[in-house]
């Protein structure tokens, strides 16, 4: 801060000869001069830093000492605009410049959307767009709390905004309730059966809703029923009153088997580089493209990196820089060994496990082998899984569906 307040002031390098130069550097520190970097250039000479305003102060101390002063070099901004004055554009060119920052900082440069889930980002900036709202707009232009009610207005899910402005920044701050779907919901209390889908063995089965029908060891096959959405109801005499029908609800698991097949060759190509690596520089505007460097094609392997420039978060530009590396390459015959054959083969079989448990089953047994050739590779085999079942089927409620009295029978 020190030096930042003596640069706007400005401060000089001075020489200072003499027989007198002690007792002017004592007059000095009596009259509350500052001085720094005191050096002594010589027998009987000083050189130091003083600023601006305690140089002038230095008169009636040079005419007591009969010292000689000499400036040496002048340094800080008022010196700056000194030695600029005859160069008028660069003046005008900071004015211009202090201006267009002034004009810039009177407007909204980034638009912030935090805490929405259900409503993309993009699709909240679009619709601000529609309500005039854009980067690059004044600051009187938009109206907080009229921008806030608008939004609310717009998507019901929403309970709360919050828009401020900070700086060059509109920060909208958004609150959203999870609503529940009325349609899912709909679809749930709608009367259905549970049928198999699977081929299989009922390892396990929880029912929530409706007549089992079925019972865990049995065995399922795809369409058959397994729990019921009607339900009889029957008086003191064993007799059907009416029906009522539910929605199904069971947790049921089938336990089947699956098959695995895999084969690859045990011959492949293999990428050598040559040590020669070039690299392009480019730069894309819309469906202008600029490259430093020609196209290599046959012989050569492109790796591209690209990077959009943008002004703020939400203010891109239709721009994109990036660097092309072309690397020498050439292609050679090669053999997996069995043991990397099998290492490969084991993971393409741990991929496909993974992929089953993310869909929810779970692997009981393992029955896959993996065999090798002079040729190939082959993974075969059968995996035994666990999975869930139960499709739901609609009921047809026209049959049965009125109430037994004494009139009807």
């Amino acid at each position: 801060m020190g030096k930042f307040l003596q640069f706007l002031s400005g401060y000089v390098y001075l020489e200072v000869s003499g027989e007198q130069c002690e007792r002017f550097l004592n007059l000095c520190r009596a009259r509350g001069i500052s001085i720094r970097n005191l050096t002594r250039s010589g027998h009987d000479s000083l050189q130091f830093v003083i600023s601006v305003p305690h140089f002038f102060c230095l008169r009636p101390i040079r005419s007591k000492t009969d010292v000689h002063i000499r400036v040496l070099t002048k340094h800080g901004l008022p010196f700056f605009f000194l030695y600029s004055k005859k160069r008028k554009a660069f003046l005008i060119g900071i004015l211009l410049c202090l201006c267009i920052m002034f004009l810039l900082s009177g407007k909204i440069w980034n638009i912030h959307v935090e805490g929405n889930l259900q409503n993309t980002t993009q699709e909240i900036l679009d619709y601000l767009k529609e309500q005039g709202i854009v980067h690059g707009i004044s600051k009187k232009q938009v109206n907080c709390s009229e921008l806030a009610a608008a939004v609310r207005r717009k998507y019901p899910e929403i309970t709360w905004v919050s828009a401020r402005i900070e700086g060059t920044k509109l920060f909208l701050t958004i609150q959203e309730e999870n609503l529940p779907d009325k349609s899912a919901k709909d679809e749930e209390e709608l009367p259905c059966n549970l049928v198999s889908d699977l081929d299989g063995t009922i390892v396990k089965m929880i029912t929530r809703s409706g007549i089992p029908v079925a019972s865990q060891g049995d065995t399922c096959h795809k369409g058959d029923l397994l729990v019921l959405g009607k339900i009889d109801l029957l008086n003191d005499s064993q007799e059907l009153i009416r029906n009522e029908y539910v929605h199904a609800d069971a947790d049921i698991y089938v336990e089947h088997e699956l098959s695995y097949y895999k084969e690859f060759s045990m011959n492949y190509q293999i990428e050598l580089s040559e040590g020669i690596c070039k690299n392009n520089f480019f730069l894309r505007i819309g469906n202008w493209y600029f490259s430093s460097g020609k196209t290599r094609k046959d012989g050569w392997h492109r790796t591209v990196s690209e990077t959009q420039l943008r002004i703020t978060e939400n203010f891109t530009l239709p721009a994109f820089i990036g660097i092309i590396q072309w690397k020498k390459i050439k292609t050679a015959e090669a053999v997996y060994t069995k043991e990397e054959a099998k290492t490969i083969a084991a993971e393409q079989l741990q991929n496909y496990e993974e992929k089953l448990l993310q869909k929810g089953l779970q692997i009981s047994a393992n029955n896959v082998k993996i065999e090798i050739d002079y040729d190939s590779c082959t993974t075969s085999g059968t995996l035994t899984v666990i999975e869930k079942t139960g499709k739901e089927v609609p009921i047809d409620m026209q049959e049965g569906s009125e109430e037994r009295t004494a009139e009807n029978g």
